[in-house]
């Protein structure tokens, strides 16, 4: 779980710790050994972190790294 606090400009986990600012947070399609399917990571300076893997038989990601940055961002980022 992954929770995009636009008020606070923070970036938590499912815990509610602060993982970083939203300022510095990017959002990527990686690729996932042993799979033909990409996932979808939020990176940060300190690492990337796994938000949703997918799966070739239902649970694609498509274009949700795009959806993300501009739901948090703004369509200006």
């Amino acid at each position: 779980m992954a929770v995009f606090d636009r008020s606070d400009g923070t970036y938590r986990d499912g815990v509610g710790q602060v993982v970083g600012s939203l300022e510095q947070v990017r959002f990527e399609k990686r690729m996932q050994i042993g799979s033909s399917s990409p996932k979808l990571v939020a990176v940060t300076p300190h690492g990337a972190y796994v938000l949703k893997r997918g799966n070739p038989f239902g649970g694609r990601i498509h274009g949700m790294d795009a959806v993300l940055s501009t739901a948090i961002f703004g369509p200006e980022r």
